[in-house]
């Protein structure tokens, strides 16, 4: 399999060392190209990639082109694919809230797919969505869920599902709430050391028990919750706080910008027919 990086910023990294990890593709066949010199020869030392001259040597060599670049310059880097052909090639956009749409425009008949790795993926326990169009063929569908495996937990959905996933798969969200139990263990006397590993532990040891029945959580929160006990009413204290109200916003709000990316890039593209 040869890859090709078109920006070589950190989701380029994180996917270079579990592609190279899990022996996906050979150091010699991940080609990167970047604006900075600097960036690829830094690339290129610690990781052994091939360092291309332009996106024309990139293109011309990789089977698989990832397209790693700020969702505001997405369409500036598009344009400048459509003098290649990328017959038997798959062009994979890497930028939040980019539909494949922008690249079908600039390259008409490409096979595309779409993804977005989230943080945790660095270390090989991400949740990463990906997206495919009608052109991306079931060989090349294997290989991209196999690159993206690496990272952690794949799955295949359609496109209209993405943003919503981006959001989902945050971690900001979850952080925060980690963050508020320890502090709530500060409140209630705990030094903030112990209060971390109790914090931790607790999350730990909850996600190992949802591990074993994955598609009951009403059914564990049903087991939790003794009759007039500690659980019903901590339940209770976050019902009245509106949590899951708050939880449900929060996403919501994150599903809306990363729309509002694609909307945006699709109003575009509807201008300029």
């Amino acid at each position: 399999m040869k890859i090709g990086f078109i920006g070589s910023g950190a989701i380029s990294e994180i996917l270079s060392q579990k592609i190279l990890e899990s022996n996906t593709a050979k150091p010699q066949d991940i080609f990167i190209y970047d604006m900075s010199a600097e960036r690829m020869e830094y690339m290129r030392e610690k990781y052994s990639l091939s360092a291309c001259v332009n996106t024309e040597e990139l293109i011309s060599k990789a089977e698989y082109v990832f397209m790693c670049v700020r969702s505001d310059n997405a369409i500036d880097m598009a344009k400048t694919l459509r003098p290649y052909s990328f017959e038997g090639k798959t062009i994979v956009s890497i930028s939040s809230g980019i539909p494949m749409a922008l690249y079908e425009k600039y390259v008409p008949g490409a096979a595309v797919a779409r993804a977005l790795p989230n943080p945790p993926s660095r270390i090989g326990h991400g949740v990463i969505a990906v997206a495919f169009n009608s052109k991306v063929n079931a060989a090349q569908k294997e290989d991209l869920m196999k690159v993206f495996g690496a990272m952690g937990t794949c799955l295949s959905l359609g496109e209209d599902k993405i943003n919503a996933i981006t959001s989902l798969t945050g971690p900001g969200p979850v952080y925060a709430f980690f963050q508020a139990l320890v502090e709530s263990s500060l409140l209630l006397g705990i030094d903030h050391k112990t209060s971390a590993k109790l914090a931790h532990g607790t999350v730990e040891g909850c996600l190992k028990v949802w591990e074993k029945n994955i598609d009951d959580i009403s059914g564990l929160l049903a087991e939790t919750s003794t009759p007039g006990g500690i659980s019903v009413r901590q339940l209770y204290s976050l019902e009245q706080d509106s949590f899951k109200a708050s939880v449900k916003g929060c996403y919501e709000e994150g599903f809306l910008r990363t729309k509002a990316y694609s909307d945006n890039i699709s109003k575009m593209l509807e201008e300029m027919n």
